[in-house]
């Protein structure tokens, strides 16, 4: 659900009430664009004539469905997206694209371009004052960090509806850049700044009069901004979390929100990897921020692009979401390699809207956050502050933390960074269930991350178990489980050939668990009706963090039809130079 309220400031030092805005829905999403990938990027070899032949299928489909198709452009990972005349259900745009990759066989996956928003929920404005940043549960210990670091070194990217040049803000910020996409049909989203993409990316306001989704303009992309990196030591309004960061801003968000290729270019970018008529990014970003999202299972044009980035040193913190629901049924919250986070209140319970569930890592403040603003409610007209709720401002915490820690020490690996973040977490002091391993600690986290050094710790015993529990079990290890494998691994007395066969075993078992299989029930054997296929999916997404490609994919899924080799291919994942980067280098 995206809703929007605030406290504004009408002076320096003064907050004044404002009115709510309206509610706004957060149902599943229309659209009017798609997204196709050809294999192995098939379509850029083929002949003129065989082009031809492709892009026909794909408009003879759209016009089957009383549809006119076009060509927009090439996204950063290669796939083709694709326009058509009027506004589609979420379920005409799934069957037109079910429709085209049936069509195709050299269709590598086709899916609707779904309209995602910022995750903003209302806040009371009466509620009291939530000191977020203090050391007293639930706020996040900043205090304790700042003794070590204050950022300084990293540059911070917040994907988001761009930003204000605010008096408390402008100092720390690069240029970013806007990658909101022209439409030629009329319009679901709209840039709103009448040029598309550019190297503006001022925010010049998010009102949407379009029904369901009627709202004030959100300066979301501000606000969460100032959470990471606000000036702080001025004398003036907030403190940043990371304020010695240089902030990113990627404007990805439009009026009425931001379609999911711009926002998965805009993900690929500020990692520093190259997109189509787009300069490069000579400041590329550790941190990727993206408080905003929407229903569904993660598309494979977000997997790609955080896939992508990862790769490229980039840790991707994203909010659980604000339906009250599975986080696994919002993305990219659900996606392979995020850190999504969610909310709690000032009694450290989970917040009311928030998400929650196995695919969350940890939790964060996001009720009644004060950051920067703006007073205008369609156009910018003065800087301001605001009080707002929402995981979208739990996200920006974890994000701040983040950067913090790579600050200490920029050696660390993107799943170094993740690891610690969930171990060095603090105890939830209410009721919290689904809201993953803990609350974020700013002062442990950098702590930890001075002390990790520069090895690779995925060789260390302790190490290597506990990240079994977090990537498998999505928690960390009770102490009879902790002691119980430490035990078989004391055993081996340092023989390298014990060690590993012995480290097989462990992480075979864990993953094939009861407790594995009613996180993921398609790993349960007796029940599920291709356990292989399924084993191969979820070795993926736990031990590489990202989904198979196709020919890996294919690869491990024969080769366990004709051997039943399990202890095999874990052993292949777990000794990979892909598994072992995750920490360091391998």
């Amino acid at each position: 659900m995206t809703m929007h309220s605030s406290i504004h400031s009408r002076a320096r030092g003064l907050v004044a009430l404002l009115a709510l805005s309206p509610l706004i829905a957060f149902g599943a999403s229309d659209t009017d664009r798609i997204i196709v990938r050809y294999r192995d990027q098939a379509a850029a070899r083929k002949t003129t004539a065989g082009a031809r032949v492709a892009s026909r299928r794909v408009t003879d489909a759209a016009h089957q469905r009383g549809l006119n198709a076009s060509p927009l452009r090439t996204d950063g990972r290669g796939a083709q997206v694709w326009a058509v005349d009027r506004k589609m259900t979420y379920e005409e745009a799934l069957a037109l694209t079910k429709q085209i990759a049936a069509a195709d066989p050299e269709v590598e996956y086709a899916e609707p371009d779904l309209i995602m928003r910022p995750t903003l929920v209302p806040n009371d404005p009466y509620y009291p004052f939530q000191p977020d940043l203090h050391p007293i549960t639930p706020g996040i210990n900043a205090p304790a960090a700042w003794d070590r670091t204050s950022g300084t070194g990293v540059v911070v990217a917040v994907a988001d509806t761009g930003y204000r040049p605010h008096a408390d803000l402008a100092a720390n910020l690069l240029g970013g850049y806007d990658f909101v996409s022209l439409w030629p049909f009329g319009a679901s989203v709209f840039p709103n700044d009448g040029d598309g993409r550019d190297s503006d990316a001022r925010d010049p306001g998010d009102w949407c009069v379009s029904d369901p989704n009627h709202q004030t303009s959100s300066w979301h992309g501000t606000h969460v901004a100032g959470t990471i990196g606000a000036v702080t030591n001025n004398g003036v309004g907030v403190a940043g979390i990371a304020h010695g960061a240089r902030i990113l801003p990627v404007r990805v968000l439009g009026m009425c929100g931001g379609y999911s290729s711009d926002i998965a270019d805009g993900i690929s970018w500020a990692a520093g990897l190259p997109i189509s008529g787009v300069p490069n990014n000579v400041t590329p970003a550790r941190v990727i921020n993206l408080s905003l999202g929407g229903p569904g299972s993660c598309l494979y044009t977000y997997a790609n692009a955080i896939s992508a980035a990862r790769s490229k040193g980039a840790v991707v913190v994203v909010s659980a979401g604000n339906s009250n629901g599975d986080a696994a049924n919002a993305m990219p919250a659900n996606c392979p390699g995020v850190v999504a986070v969610a909310s709690v209140n000032a009694s450290g319970t989970r917040s009311s809207f928030s998400n929650y569930g196995p695919t969350v890592a940890l939790a964060a403040p996001g009720e009644t956050i004060l950051s920067t603003y703006n007073t205008g409610t369609t156009t910018p007209v003065g800087d301001a502050y605001a009080y707002s709720s929402g995981t979208s401002m739990s996200a920006p915490h974890v994000a701040g933390v983040a950067a913090l820690m790579l600050s200490a020490n920029p050696s660390l690996a993107v799943d170094a960074v993740t690891s610690l973040l969930r171990s060095s977490s603090r105890a939830f002091p209410g009721d919290c269930t689904g809201c993953g391993i803990g609350l974020v600690d700013a002062g442990a986290a950098v702590n930890a991350a001075i002390a990790y050094g520069a090895a690779n710790r995925i060789d260390e015993s302790t190490f290597f178990v506990q990240q079994l529990y977090f990537d498998v079990l999505r928690r960390k290890p009770d102490s009879g489980g902790l002691a119980f494998y430490m035990g078989l691994l004391n055993a081996c007395n340092g023989n390298p050939a014990c060690l590993a066969s012995t480290r097989v075993n462990i992480a075979l078992g864990l993953f094939q668990s009861q407790e594995s299989q009613a996180l993921y029930p398609d790993l349960n054997p007796a029940t599920s009706p291709n356990y292989n296929d399924a084993f191969v999916t979820r070795i993926y997404q736990c031990f590489l963090q990202r989904n198979f490609d196709p020919d890996g994919g294919v690869t491990w899924y024969s080769y366990l039809n004709g051997t039943n080799d399990y202890a095999g291919v874990m052993t292949a994942f777990i000794t990979s130079p892909e598994y072992r980067k995750r920490f360091g280098n391998p």
